[in-house]
């Protein structure tokens, strides 16, 4: 089963060149889907924080950043689990 997702801002922030992409890893044992999201929401938080406070627009730049994080790293974890499930099914 799938025990954690890394949170990647390279693949959607487009502002930030990729030599400068942070990720943080959020556990995924034993949660709920809403502390899961909650907590994949402040950590992208945390990196946006940290990618787009140099920016001229940051304010705008890190809610971007929030959602399109937030949004990417739900459906890399909805991906993920949907390929678990169908390896468990064909055992």
């Amino acid at each position: 089963m799938i025990r954690s997702i890394a949170l990647s801002t390279l693949a959607v922030l487009a502002i930030s060149a990729p030599a400068h992409a942070g990720s943080i890893k959020v556990a995924l044992v034993g949660k709920s889907p809403a502390q899961i999201e909650a907590d994949v929401t402040k950590a992208a938080k945390s990196v946006c924080f940290r990618e787009t406070r140099s920016e001229t627009l940051a304010l705008d730049a890190y809610g971007r950043c929030v959602k399109a994080t937030t949004k990417a790293a739900l459906s890399q974890l909805a991906v993920a689990q949907a390929q678990a499930s169908t390896t468990l099914a064909a055992r």
